[in-house]
């Protein structure tokens, strides 16, 4: 790891050499970009080899393909993180074609359908959702972890996991997730700490990135789809809660806080919670 902070002349947040595995780096199609692969592209362009992991296998390699045509190196896994052993052959996947991994980013989430109305919902639906929301991210984060012991250096590698808002909110505008997925992300907050706690001693250290309304596809989509907004409705839902002039943030801004967690730059960062959220969980 190259700690020499203090020369003029060094590249900052460079990745190069590392291996970075991003779970849901592919998406639903949509004209936006989603924060799993904006994270991905994000990870190429500053040198890292990046293991695009994805359920549908066509997301991956599309996002994979975006990365190839920047002359970045990446490559397509194709997984299901509600099964565990799909979770393990992530990594032993990583490990046979890299020989290490460096950072993990799992930016995983679904919303499984959910009576809003009743507050109710069969429980097949909620088990799949907390599979994917929470067990999901344990799995990957152990695994991950279990490989990043292997690496020298005094900071071994970078577990970012992607949370939300909804974990500390309960709002519409604010809570784009119904239970599970909000119960998903208060575990995988949790999650997060633990990792931390259990892995500081080699090196390797971990964080939340908690998100607020990104715009991104999936996040438009669910706010139509729970929330019954038309899409011209989405971003005055979200003006009332974002306290930046602004606006919503893009994905590319979720890739770009994920880089500072996955870079040399972070080093002395674990455990934390960091709100991407533009305010919206001020108190007010």
């Amino acid at each position: 790891m190259s700690t020499d902070f203090e020369r003029s002349d060094r590249t900052v947040f460079d990745l190069t050499g590392k291996v970075v595995v991003v779970v849901g780096g592919g998406q639903m199609p949509g004209p936006k970009i989603g924060n799993g692969r904006a994270t991905a592209i994000v990870a190429a362009r500053h040198g890292a080899e990046v293991v695009v992991v994805d359920r549908n296998l066509a997301a991956a390699q599309e996002t994979v393909d975006m990365i190839t045509a920047e002359k970045g190196n990446a490559y397509a896994v194709q997984a299901d993180v509600a099964d565990k052993d799909d979770c393990q052959r992530i990594f032993d996947t990583a490990m046979q074609n890299s020989g290490r991994v460096d950072g993990m980013v799992y930016s995983v989430a679904i919303n499984p359908p959910f009576d809003r109305v009743n507050n109710s919902m069969s429980a097949d639906d909620f088990n799949h959702g907390i599979n994917v929301n929470m067990l999901g991210c344990y799995y990957c984060n152990l695994f991950a972890a279990q490989c990043m012991e292997k690496n020298e250096g005094g900071s071994t590698g970078s577990i970012i996991n992607i949370s939300s808002i909804a974990s500390i909110k309960n709002e519409v505008g604010l809570n784009i997730g119904i239970m599970p997925y909000a119960l998903g992300k208060c575990g995988l907050n949790y999650i997060t700490e633990l990792t931390a706690a259990q892995f500081a001693a080699a090196g390797i250290r971990a964080n939340t990135l908690m998100l607020g309304p990104i715009d991104s596809t999936l996040g438009n989509t669910d706010s139509q789809s729970l929330f019954g907004f038309e899409p011209d409705e989405v971003d005055e839902a979200y003006a009332e809660v974002v306290k930046l002039k602004m606006g919503r943030a893009s994905a590319w801004e979720t890739g770009y806080a994920a880089l500072y967690l996955l870079a040399d730059e972070s080093r002395f960062m674990t455990g934390q919670q960091i709100r991407l959220d533009g305010g919206a969980t001020l108190v007010r």
